[in-house]
């Protein structure tokens, strides 16, 4: 009986941890899509383009997600940092959208982080949803045991 309980507690540990070290990789990949596929749509980009502003996009989210990591708690801090990364990606940006493009892009820019915030929102919800469902299973499996 405590065999099987130290191998499921084993279980849930290598679970948490092994989602939490590639939790930064997979959100900053979904982030960077989800943004970059409303900016592809929105600003009719084509597939140089389209590429481009995946990769500038990918690279700006980890460095956003780097930034929210380190300065957690200090959410004036975080804010100052990420509009400084943002304004690199505008510069960035202005070689790679055609002029009437980018003045879109310009002024979308608030929608555009409208868009990411949301979504990071509602990938924390599920995942405290998700989180409460394994903590619940856990409980349970000690429980019946």
């Amino acid at each position: 009986m405590k065999a099987l309980l130290v191998a499921v507690f084993m279980t849930l540990g290598l679970a948490f941890s092994a989602s939490a070290s590639g939790s930064n990789t997979v959100l900053v990949e979904k982030r960077a899509n989800n943004l970059s596929d409303q900016m592809i749509r929105e600003l009719r980009l084509n597939n140089y383009q389209s590429n481009e502003v995946r990769a500038i996009n990918t690279e700006v989210i980890a460095k956003m997600v780097a930034v929210e990591n380190e300065f957690k708690g200090n959410q004036e801090l975080i804010d100052q940092k990420i509009k400084g990364i943002l304004a690199e990606r505008d510069k960035v940006l202005e070689d790679v959208l055609s002029t009437v493009q980018y003045n879109k892009y310009f002024g979308k820019r608030p929608d555009f982080r409208k868009l990411d915030q949301e979504f990071v929102a509602k990938v924390n919800t599920q995942d405290t949803n998700n989180s409460d469902a394994m903590s619940a299973a856990a409980t349970e499996a000690v429980t019946v045991n």
